[in-house]
């Protein structure tokens, strides 16, 4: 048994979370754009549900991304 709490970031851990953050940056709007698309296709809405989504992609990419950097800093 280690004495290690699971709260804790190891370093190995921490550059995996640090390394993430391009591409959750990266692939949240796009994922919201293409969303977005597909179901202004489908309700006729062309283009508003792809610019909310595509919005709303770089909200949760942003807040995703200092969701990891608090995490990562919590290490003491």
């Amino acid at each position: 048994m280690t004495d290690k709490e699971p709260s804790k970031v190891t370093a190995w851990r921490q550059i995996g979370l640090l390394t993430s953050i391009p591409f959750i940056l990266a692939l949240a709007p796009i994922v919201g754009y293409f969303l977005g698309k597909f179901l202004d296709q489908k309700f006729r809405t062309q283009p508003w549900l792809s610019f909310i989504l595509l919005v709303l992609g770089f909200v949760a990419g942003v807040r995703e991304t200092i969701h990891i950097v608090k995490m990562s800093q919590s290490e003491d």
